[in-house]
């Protein structure tokens, strides 16, 4: 043969070697990309099998949960006086006036009474922090954990309140920030908790909030603060019924928390791997 006709034929086995290389080439990604498909698939089934394990266990622990409720409610206008026995606590004299700095040091205070029930049919653990305190004797103390019985028990915790003390300066500042978009620096913030006595059972937490601006400076006289008359009970701001977040578990004494569903299947995507096409000769 000639050279010419050697040449050719090297070409058309270089081109053969070309397209059995690419073939298996596409042949393989398409295994793999089945193989990534079952495996999905798979790993699907496994979420969703859990996820309705899990959403089953939570409605039997709900449906097993305490039935607390909290609100808060009597937040009085106008604001509180501070006195120094601390409960109760009177209004300030109407039109009373603070001039700064001499007066911006006295004191208000914001406070609103915490309704806790257990409308159950068992007893609860009560566990408070943060300005929640309870009326004894006409004097503050700090709210201390106790059992809650139900509500034919007398299930209600009587004198309890949210309840924290600020200067005038300070209700300035959240009167500032209010004018400014920002939100309020002072506020009273207290935690309940709330759970059965049950291992495999759930927490409940409810955030207690109040703030709000009761004080706004004077029209024409310049470092005169007053009791904010115009704006009046629209001066607070608090949640009336708060939502609690519930924690549930498979052992508390273990510290073992019933894991959150997974709600959305998972796709592959292999960055590594592009599109599968046939293979296309040079």
């Amino acid at each position: 043969m000639s050279e010419t006709e050697w040449a050719a034929i090297g070409s058309i086995a270089t081109a053969a070697g070309f397209l059995v290389v690419a073939w298996q080439s596409y042949l393989t990604r398409k295994a793999v990309k089945v193989s990534q498909d079952a495996l999905e698939v798979a790993q699907n089934a496994l979420v969703a099998s859990e996820t309705v394990a899990i959403d089953a266990a939570r409605a039997r622990l709900d449906a097993q949960a305490p039935a607390v409720s909290v609100r808060l409610t009597d937040i009085e206008w106008p604001p509180y006086a501070w006195t120094p026995s601390g409960m109760p606590v009177g209004h300030w004299p109407a039109g009373y006036e603070w001039h700064f700095p001499e007066k911006e040091n006295e004191r208000i205070v914001l406070q609103a009474r915490v309704v806790l029930e257990n409308k159950g049919d068992r007893y609860v653990n009560v566990e408070y922090d943060g300005d929640l305190v309870k009326e004894v004797e006409r004097r503050p103390q700090p709210a201390t954990p106790h059992a809650l019985w139900p509500l034919q028990g007398n299930g209600l915790n009587p004198n309890l309140f949210l309840q924290k003390e600020f200067t005038v300066k300070e209700l300035s500042e959240n009167y500032e920030a209010r004018k400014e978009g920002r939100p309020l620096p002072h506020r009273v913030t207290g935690t309940i908790t709330v759970h059965d006595s049950r291992d495999n059972g759930v927490t409940d937490v409810w955030e207690l909030e109040l703030t709000g601006c009761p004080v706004r400076p004077h029209e024409s006289r310049a470092s005169v603060w007053l009791v904010d008359t115009d704006t009046g009970p629209d001066a607070w701001e608090y949640v009336s019924h708060p939502p609690y977040e519930r924690t549930y578990w498979v052992s508390r004494r273990r510290g073992d928390r019933l894991p959150d569903p997974t709600y959305t299947l998972g796709t592959s995507s292999p960055q590594s791997l592009p599109p599968s096409s046939p293979p296309q000769l040079p």
